[in-house]
């Protein structure tokens, strides 16, 4: 006679999760005289199998008739399944950095800077099959809109695998965005700021490397905006002096 017998597990290690292949019942072929079989039939019968040693991956257990004692009248001859095989694996935290996901730009040839997160790292949590291969935690797409300035700041949420948790749900993030430039070396007439007594300037030309915004490159009269002036400034005592010149420039 085949019954239906309970599966329970017990002794679970802490943090270890059964995954899939563990049936809630068994059948289980019994022997024995029919009052006897019939009583165990409106019984609730259970296996116990003591899970103190699974480890994470595939775990096959037997199942013995001598494991689950009856009356001394009747006994299991054979389970069907005759053995469980089941998936299992432990919870784990992890330590990975945050990944911005951002694009656009707050015009035309700007170029991005800085980009940074805070915190820079997160700690996860999941089962160590979902955290193997997680090297960063991404965030949602952040999009940066023409005129949004120089400096683009905010929260944004974490995109997680299934199955991972973190310890917190967002982070803040800044972006931080320059005109795109170019190196050229530019040769200068230098201007005196007229003062209330006379002077010279030696050299009066120089020639100074720049980086030059790409966009005030694009101005055919570019260069007639750039000024090199030299102020001595007010109360200047008679003799040689050493004066840095200043560049006057577009913002």
């Amino acid at each position: 006679t085949w019954l239906d017998v309970a599966v329970e597990f017990v002794n679970l290690p802490p943090r270890m999760e059964v995954l899939s292949g563990f049936p809630s019942k068994v059948q289980a072929r019994v022997r024995g005289t029919s009052n006897q079989v019939r009583a165990l039939g409106d019984a609730r019968l259970a296996y116990k199998i003591d899970l103190s040693t699974v480890r994470p991956g595939k775990n096959i257990v037997p199942l013995l008739p001598e494991n689950m004692p009856l009356t001394s009248a009747v006994e299991i001859v054979e389970f069907n399944p005759s053995r469980l095989e089941f998936e299992a694996d432990v919870q784990e935290h992890k330590e990975v950095p945050v990944r911005l996901d951002w694009s656009g730009e707050p015009g035309p040839d700007m170029r991005v800077v800085n980009a940074t997160v805070d915190p820079e790292k997160v700690i996860v949590t999941g089962l160590a099959s979902a955290l193997k291969n997680l090297k960063a935690v991404r965030t949602e797409a952040v999009t940066v809109d023409p005129g949004d300035g120089r400096l683009v700041s905010g929260r944004v949420r974490l995109m997680l695998p299934a199955g991972v948790r973190a310890e917190v749900g967002s982070v803040a993030y800044t972006l931080q965005f320059a005109p795109i430039s170019q190196e050229v070396w530019i040769k200068f007439s230098v201007e005196p700021v007229p003062q209330n007594y006379a002077f010279t300037i030696d050299p009066r030309t120089v020639r100074a490397r720049l980086e030059v915004p790409v966009a005030l490159l694009r101005d055919k009269e570019w260069r007639d905006k750039l000024h090199l002036r030299v102020d001595p400034g007010a109360g200047l005592a008679v003799g040689e002096h050493a004066v840095t010149p200043v560049l006057d420039a577009p913002e």
